[in-house]
């Protein structure tokens, strides 16, 4: 899970990297080309960001019964699906 720090440091670098790449390639379509793809990574992880706030407010908030509940219901899951294919395949023969 990305905390703060890290988004932050990511779109950091993702900065650095654009003014490089401003500064190595000319003028032209081909600039604009890499513009363009930059540019959509600084939104991509600006929204990733955001939304990773989200979850890292829920994973601060939770409670160590309801990680237990959540682990247990996702261990028996598979379990009870498989008993009860089994079951239906036996009934219906």
């Amino acid at each position: 899970m990305s905390t703060p720090t890290v988004a932050g440091q990511e779109e950091a670098q993702l900065y650095e990297e654009l003014r490089r790449a401003i500064e190595d390639v000319e003028e032209g379509e081909e600039r604009q080309i890499v513009l363009g793809r930059m540019i959509r990574q600084l939104r991509f992880a600006k929204w990733r960001k955001d939304r990773m706030r989200k979850v890292d407010a829920y994973c601060h908030k939770i409670k160590p019964a309801t990680l237990w509940i959540i682990l247990a219901t996702g261990a028996l899951a598979p379990v009870l699906l498989f008993s009860m294919f089994i079951w239906v395949s036996l009934w219906v023969e």
